[in-house]
C-alpha cells in the first residue's frame, strides 16, 4: 500500500522517473518521464538525448511494493538533476520514492553500503531531506518513501538535488497532491 494515494488528498501529478506511462495496482496513472518536467546533466551535451542519458532500470525485484516495474526505473545525476512542475499557487503534499538499485547488488550477508550514496533533496530551493542515504534507511532494492509539505508560489514546484556528498542522487517516482479539490490533475505533458 506504499504507493496508494492518501485519503483526503487530490493527486494532481504522478511521474514514473526514468520510465514510461504506468498504471499501478490501485489504478493510479504515473506519467512517462519524457524530459518535459525533468532536467539533467545530459542537456550540457549536444546531440545527447536528455531523456535517455540520465535514466536507468534494474530488473531486480523491489521489496515493499507489488509494482516492481514502476520502482525499477529511476533517474540519476548530481547537481543538475531536477523536476519542475507548473502548478497553481497553494499548499502541496509531495511524495518522493527512492530505491538503491546499485549499491549492494550481488552482495552477500554482511555487505555494508552505508555512505556510498548521500545526497540532499530540496523543494523550491529549501532543503527538505538532508544527507539521504537510501541504503542506510532501506537497504538494496527496497522502496523508500519520503513525504514533505510545501508551498507553491509563482506557479512552479521544483524538486532538486543541490548537494551530492557521495555517489549520485537517484529518484524512482514522484507524486504531488493537494487538499484543494479544484486543482486539475496533470495527466499528460
Amino acid at each position: 500500500t506504499t504507493l496508494k494515494g492518501e485519503d483526503g488528498y487530490n493527486y494532481v501529478f504522478r511521474i514514473n522517473c526514468g520510465g514510461d506511462d504506468y498504471t499501478d495496482e490501485f489504478g493510479q496513472l504515473w506519467m512517462a518521464d519524457d524530459s518535459v518536467y525533468s532536467c539533467s546533466w545530459a542537456e550540457d551535451f549536444q546531440g545527447l538525448s536528455p531523456y535517455l542519458a540520465s535514466q536507468r532500470v534494474t530488473n531486480d525485484p523491489i521489496a515493499g511494493t507489488n509494482d516492481w516495474s514502476l520502482m525499477q526505473h529511476f533517474r540519476f545525476g548530481r547537481h543538475k538533476l531536477s523536476y519542475r512542475v507548473p502548478l497553481p499557487d497553494g499548499k502541496y503534499h509531495v511524495e518522493l520514492y527512492f530505491i538503491e538499485a546499485w549499491h549492494g547488488t550481488g552482495g552477500g550477508e554482511g555487505t555494508v553500503c552505508e555512505g556510498l550514496r548521500i545526497f540532499v533533496v530540496a523543494v523550491n530551493g529549501s532543503t527538505v531531506i538532508d544527507d539521504l542515504d537510501i541504503w542506510a534507511e532501506a537497504g538494496h532494492d527496497k522502496i523508500l518513501k519520503k513525504t514533505v509539505e510545501c508551498d507553491v508560489k509563482d506557479g512552479l514546484l521544483t524538486i532538486s538535488f543541490p548537494e551530492v556528498k557521495a555517489g549520485q542522487a537517484v529518484i524512482s517516482a514522484i507524486a504531488i497532491a493537494t487538499a484543494d479539490g479544484n486543482v486539475p490533475a496533470v495527466t499528460r505533458a
